[in-house]
């Protein structure tokens, strides 16, 4: 053996090692510190310095819920019992079924079935609690690496792949409240694929949003112009789809920054939420289960840093919820979102009805359907 080839062998072994050392200190902070499936209020996670963090839907009660450092918050999946995030220090997505503590290594069951060539950097829930649509990048492509949009059974790890457009991004893959259908990010990566509307071209490549039915087929272009439009999240009553945008008409002459938008499914009555008088690049971040408020970030002005807010989709009332990081609302389940009164008469959206607040806006009186 060549000194060559003992050195190319002894890297290789360091970084199996690294890799090996990296995954076992994954799995040994990845230990829930509460079981969230028995929280009392509405609640928010966050992606923050030391982990995931627990807050009250106002800000408050904020706790450490897992430590270690992690690539964006946990999804919750609708019915409560499982938790997808994924862990930075080796970009390994994770499923933590709440239920049972059981902590599952989706990546590495993926590499186990051959599919080391996808990379998988998101992942919204199907209400059905079993497939996941993620944003995943595949090393493979025969034409250049572009990410693509795939659903992830995780029971069977079965990967089928949706979107396949040459030089184009296709991401952020939001799920309809009936599973039915994907809300999702097309970005051009070629020149030729820029649109010019009146001959004036936005700055960089702008988004597009688009639909599709929930095996691919029934592409609908929602926005077609030069403004830069990203980040859909489809409601979870399946009525509206919010997203961010930069460049729109109505923004001419503001000062740059993303503000948020809600649309009908079908891309029209489009509406704005946030403007320059009350924010500085608004963030969107997820729906509550409700789907009358909206979680983001963003900054009140440019002296301020960036911090967890919520909006009335009805009345554009924008709460300060504090912190900062991406954040998403915690489905802790039946017991709780979709419960029912003794009298079978009343569904309540937030659990059991409680005469703790008469508010319009507050989440014990949004009690009935």
């Amino acid at each position: 053996m060549t000194t060559v080839q003992f050195s190319k062998r002894y890297a290789v072994l360091i970084a199996a090692g690294l890799c090996a050392l990296l995954s076992a200190a994954a799995n040994q902070d990845l230990k829930p510190l509460e079981d969230p499936t028995k929280l009392e209020k509405p609640t928010i996670c966050y992606d923050g310095r030391e982990g995931l963090y627990l807050i009250d839907w106002d800000g408050q009660n904020r706790r450490l819920w897992m430590k270690g450092i992690f690539n964006g918050p946990a999804r919750w999946s609708r019915d409560g019992r499982y938790a997808s995030f994924m862990y930075s220090l080796d970009y390994t997505h994770y499923i933590l079924d709440l239920k049972t503590g059981r902590l599952i290594n989706m990546t590495e069951r993926l590499n186990l079935r051959g599919r080391k060539d996808i990379y998988m950097t998101g992942a919204w829930w199907f209400p059905d609690g079993r497939r996941l649509a993620c944003r995943t990048n595949s090393f493979n492509n025969p034409i250049v690496a572009h990410s693509d949009i795939y659903v992830l059974d995780i029971r069977t790890t079965e990967l089928e792949q949706l979107t396949a457009t040459p030089f184009k991004d296709e991401y952020w893959a939001s799920v309809s409240g009936d599973g039915k259908k994907i809300a999702y990010v097309g970005y051009p990566v070629r020149k030729d694929e820029i649109k010019i509307d009146h001959g004036v071209e936005s700055p960089g490549h702008p988004n597009h949003l688009y639909t599709m039915s929930s095996d691919g087929s029934n592409v609908v272009n929602l926005t077609n112009s030069t403004a830069y439009e990203t980040y859909p999240e489809w409601s979870p009553d399946g009525k509206k789809i919010a997203f961010e945008a930069v460049f729109r008409p109505e923004q001419a002459g503001e000062i740059t920054g993303a503000d948020l938008y809600m649309m009908d499914p079908d891309g029209s009555n489009v509406e704005r939420l946030t403007n320059r008088e009350v924010c500085r690049r608004a963030t969107l971040h997820d729906w509550s289960p409700d789907s009358k408020w909206i979680l983001f970030h963003m900054a009140e002005d440019d002296d301020s840093p960036s911090q967890l807010h919520r909006v009335h989709v009805d009345t554009r009332e924008i709460v300060r919820i504090g912190y900062a990081g991406s954040s998403t609302w915690v489905w802790a389940g039946k017991s709780r979102f979709l419960s029912v009164d003794p009298a079978g008469k009343k569904k309540a959206q937030w659990g059991a009805v409680k005469k703790t607040d008469s508010s319009p806006n507050s989440p014990t009186s949004q009690d009935s359907e």
